[in-house]
């Protein structure tokens, strides 16, 4: 029995109403065990069919209704939806893009270079994948649309301030499709699945927890740490492999869907993936990836899309490149498959680890490998003016890859470590 039925027992035992016998007592214990279990059902349920990459939400009037009002109101207050060390986000209401602003230039232009780049790869390469992986939806990053030049910079922060919060200090900014938050019924479900109840009611209501997006962990289950200190956020709230398990997700499908976006990221976009990160959230069901800016340096600030939020559909996303670097495969693999190394096994846990033992994780390990190598190789086939041993690098990384895990999983509990 778990702890929560446990303590609904306890608590209905204990009742005040002191004539009831033992066998009454107990039943009515009993009663409320099953009523408990019934919803944590539902709540799975509802989990189960939200947080699939198939899923086609219909947005609550409350989400649709706000965004399309904020349509028309273009002075409308920004929100922050996401924070990071490398800057803010704030929504832009009623369109389909958001401000990510920063004080550190060079991390923060890092970021918007390389996630241009990044959704370059994925456009450039989705149509000739899909035919490879039909069942796969391959993983999107988000669409970088415009930066604030030095010269603007100033006066655009004259002409804006007063939308930002009021604590707001100026610094970089570029503009940046918004990954849209998953739907009301996943949010109040996470809740009462996995906060602790006396803090369920100030959940709900907290309006931070309306940009819930859900970071998945297939290469961490939840051990005494996490049970003991349960994150009370639903802004990238951690899912954990024993969470996916008992929720019966599509666990595979998120690692084969990993495999590709890791293997667009290496292959095509030729970058490290130091720090990246995957996250569940959703997108207007347009049913077209967005069409990349050639120069965003050029582009007048800003134009800001409005979109139909009545209809989203769910994606796993690939975002956060501030700390990534780019591959120079002519000068040094080693180098080079150093680097991508390090970028998995010092990342959160997003990927299988090579190194777990549990049946679950080498069938997850299984087909990310695979899945990997043939996107890889897919990849590598129409690119030009690479090494001849190229085609071998894909699995010489993964290789490498296994034995730094291996050797992690020997050093202490072989945690991963995590940026914060």
């Amino acid at each position: 029995m778990s702890a929560h039925l446990r303590e609904i027992s306890e608590n209905s035992v204990a009742s005040n109403d002191t004539e009831l016998s033992e066998d009454a007592r107990l039943a009515r214990a009993t009663e409320e065990m099953l009523a408990v279990t019934d919803a944590a059902t539902q709540d799975q349920d509802i989990l189960r069919r939200t947080l699939s990459v198939h899923s086609v939400i219909s947005s609550s009037l409350s989400f649709a209704e706000r965004m399309q009002r904020a349509k028309w109101f273009q002075s409308a207050a920004l929100v922050v939806i996401g924070r990071g060390t490398c800057g803010t986000v704030f929504e832009i209401p009623g369109t389909k893009s958001a401000y990510k602003k920063g004080s550190d230039k060079h991390s923060l232009w890092n970021d918007a270079n390389l996630t241009n780049i990044a959704c370059r790869a994925v456009t450039e390469t989705k149509t000739s994948l899909q035919e490879i992986f039909p069942n796969v939806s391959i993983p999107r990053v988000p669409e970088v649309t415009g930066w604030i030049s030095q010269n603007d910079l100033e006066n655009w922060w004259l002409q804006n301030l007063s939308r930002f919060p009021d604590d707001t200090q100026t610094g970089y900014i570029f503009q940046v499709q918004r990954i849209l938050p998953l739907p009301k019924p996943s949010r109040e479900a996470l809740i009462r699945l996995y906060f602790p109840k006396k803090l369920r009611r100030s959940a709900y209501q907290d309006p931070d927890n309306k940009a819930c997006l859900v970071r998945p962990y297939l290469g961490q289950r939840r051990g005494e740490w996490e049970f003991s200190s349960p994150v009370l956020s639903l802004q990238n709230f951690p899912l954990y492999l024993d969470q996916i398990e008992e929720l019966q997700l599509e666990a595979t499908q998120f690692s084969e869907e990993m495999a590709v976006g890791l293997a667009i990221i290496h292959w095509r976009a030729f970058l490290d993936g130091m720090d990246m990160e995957f996250v569940l959230g959703s997108a207007t069901a347009d049913g077209e990836l967005p069409t990349v800016v050639e120069n965003f340096k050029t582009v007048k600030p800003f134009e800001t899309p409005a979109g139909d939020f009545k209809r989203r559909q769910v994606h796993l996303w690939m975002l956060d490149f501030d700390k990534a670097d780019q591959l120079n495969l002519k000068e040094s693999w080693k180098s080079c498959c150093d680097k991508m190394v390090t970028a998995v096994t010092a990342n959160d846990p997003y990927f299988p680890n090579p190194a777990a033992t549990g049946t679950l994780e080498h069938k997850l390990w299984d087909t990310f490998e695979h899945a990997y190598l043939l996107a890889a190789s897919n990849l590598l086939h129409i690119q030009r003016g690479l090494p001849k041993k190229a085609n071998k690098y894909p699995a010489l990384f993964l290789k490498a890859w296994e034995k730094k895990a291996t050797e992690l999983a020997k050093d202490t509990e072989g945690n991963f470590v995590e940026f914060g």
